[in-house]
């Protein structure tokens, strides 16, 4: 099984590169003793559109919880949770991944940012990255990191007064507003220059949802 993929551009080679990791599972037709150790460690592969090639990373990778990838600058970035895969245990964190040097590198979360309770979501802010907390009473805290690999750096810019209309974070648009799906499956606009909301008139399925910029200005890719 293929997951938590990744694509943006490596400025050093003018290469565009493609990450993924795969996990390994046991037929379930296989006649395999129940006591037989047969499990089989996820691996990391990357993709060079120069070379058309995959090759394997040899790299140690914090275990991702969500797979709500974003791109900025040639590193690409999900949110993890630093403790199953490895010694250091920083608990909720920001992965990273440097295209260019093919390396991970992680950035814990403080200790009072987040909690069990909590949902958060990564998203790209007018040109930063950024988490977007709530919880049950529907209060939005928007933290914006200031330098990679630094705990203490997540600033707190914004708070979201609670929204009693609201029920699910979708996404940031491209002018740093928030999408958000209402009680009854309406998809709502909230600028938060003017903390006011504005009814899209458009539902939504409560299944998974995402936001993504289109731009029609990208030039080709040749090979592609």
């Amino acid at each position: 099984m293929k997951t938590f993929h990744g694509f943006g551009y490596d400025h050093v080679r003018d290469d565009y590169k493609v990450i993924r990791q795969l996990d390994f599972f046991v037929d379930s037709q296989a006649n395999v003793p129940c006591e037989a150790d047969v499990g089989f460690a996820p691996m990391w592969e990357i993709y060079s559109l120069r070379s058309n090639s995959w090759r394997k990373l040899d790299v140690d990778m914090p275990y991702c919880t969500m797979d709500n990838g974003v791109y900025m600058d040639a590193f690409c970035y999900w949110s993890g949770e630093d403790d199953y895969h490895s010694l250091s245990k920083v608990g909720p964190c920001l992965v990273s991944f440097d295209l260019c040097n093919e390396v991970f590198l992680t950035t814990p979360l403080p200790s009072n940012m987040v909690d069990d309770f909590d949902i958060w979501r990564m998203v790209l802010l007018n040109g930063s990255i950024a988490l977007i907390i709530y919880d049950e009473s529907t209060t939005f805290h928007i933290r914006i990191l200031g330098e990679l690999g630094v705990k203490e750096s997540w600033a707190n810019v914004f708070i979201v007064k609670p929204l009693p209309c609201a029920q699910h974070l979708i996404g940031v648009g491209e002018k740093g507003g928030i999408f958000l799906r209402k009680n009854d499956d309406e998809l709502v606009w909230y600028d938060m220059s003017t903390q006011t909301i504005e009814e899209l008139g458009v539902k939504i399925s409560r299944g998974y949802c995402n936001i993504v910029v289109y731009k029609d200005n990208l030039l080709p890719i040749v090979g592609l």
